[in-house]
């Protein structure tokens, strides 16, 4: 435990003097929510719309193999006295394995679902780090942080870049999408 606040003093201690030579030294720093970017350009949404529909999709077979083992599950309760408890202990057997297969069908759907994310977001992605790139050479900008990724806690308004990132890529993209 001490050595760990060790650590994180001596990582703060260097977070702070490298922030201070950065300001010292004149650096334009500006910091974007790639995150809410992701959300509000135009070929986001859409991204989100389709993957939203496909997450249903799956949700319905999800919801039905729910339903069909809760009725399984209701059976074979309503037969407990009725079945001698070989019998019983068979079928209960046979659920709990019915109930593992749906889990393992929950567990890829839910895999699968985060690639399908992460196919639809990587392409913006990009593009959109070319757009950041390009306005960082352009205005002079020495370093662009992802406020999500990067830690901060907070930065003031004037250097959040994300407006502008917004409006640049629909601007450049949203057209080529619409095609």
């Amino acid at each position: 435990m001490k050595a760990r606040l060790v650590i994180i003093s001596v990582m703060i201690a260097v977070v702070c003097s490298f922030a201070g030579n950065v300001f010292a030294a004149g650096m334009k720093v500006g910091y974007v929510d790639l995150q809410r970017a992701l959300l509000e350009v135009d070929e986001g949404k859409k991204a989100k719309a389709d993957l939203q529909v496909y997450f249903n999709e799956k949700q319905q077979v999800l919801d039905s193999e729910s339903t069909r083992m809760q009725q399984a599950k209701e059976d074979l309760e309503k037969q407990a006295m009725a079945i001698s408890p070989e019998v019983y202990k068979q079928k209960e057997a046979s659920l709990q394995k019915q109930l593992m297969e749906a889990q393992k069908i929950y567990y890829n759907l839910q895999m699968e679902l985060k690639q399908k994310e992460q196919e639809a977001v990587a392409p913006i992605l990009d593009k959109m780090q070319i757009i950041v790139k390009e306005v960082a050479e352009k205005e002079g900008y020495d370093l662009i942080l992802d406020k999500n990724s990067s830690g901060i806690v907070y930065a003031p308004m004037k250097y959040d870049m994300t407006s502008q990132l917004i409006r640049l890529y629909d601007d450049r993209f949203s057209k080529k999408a619409g095609k």
